[in-house]
């Protein structure tokens, strides 16, 4: 069995970035859209910049996240822009209120969308489809 430290070693030596995905100070957002010019940005110009040949994700589980030996072992971290309360108007989401929120979005769902993001980003192209089935 591989432990954390030999898979980042591994991947090291296969030029692969590691993403960890998580809320934190740190983290970058997955994408950020610039309504004034409509360019979406993408954090993963790392990549190209530094050599890596690829990437690898780090999901945590639903409620508690990514553990310490997962965080310990990622390049860099990013996290999925939530929105919360509706009005859109950000005083409403963080003056006089009780900071109750929520760190858990599915993981099966976070992966989904993380993968888009990223598969956006390195212009992958669209698998075939006929009718309601996407082909292989």
């Amino acid at each position: 069995m591989w432990s954390h430290a030999d898979v980042k070693e591994y991947l090291d030596e296969k030029r692969v970035r590691i993403y960890g995905i998580e809320i934190m100070e740190n983290a970058s957002p997955i994408m950020q859209y610039d309504r004034e010019t409509g360019v979406v940005k993408f954090p993963f110009e790392a990549e190209c910049e530094g050599g890596w040949s690829g990437s690898a994700f780090i999901f945590g589980n639903e409620g508690q996240g990514l553990s310490t030996k997962q965080r310990e072992i990622c390049d860099e971290f990013l996290f999925i822009p939530q929105n919360r309360g509706g009005s859109g108007r950000s005083e409403d989401n963080f003056a006089g209120r009780d900071k109750v929120g929520s760190a858990s979005m599915n993981v099966a769902c976070a992966a989904a969308v993380v993968l888009q993001a990223y598969s956006l980003w390195a212009g992958y192209s669209e698998a075939r489809f006929e009718g309601e089935k996407f082909l292989s």
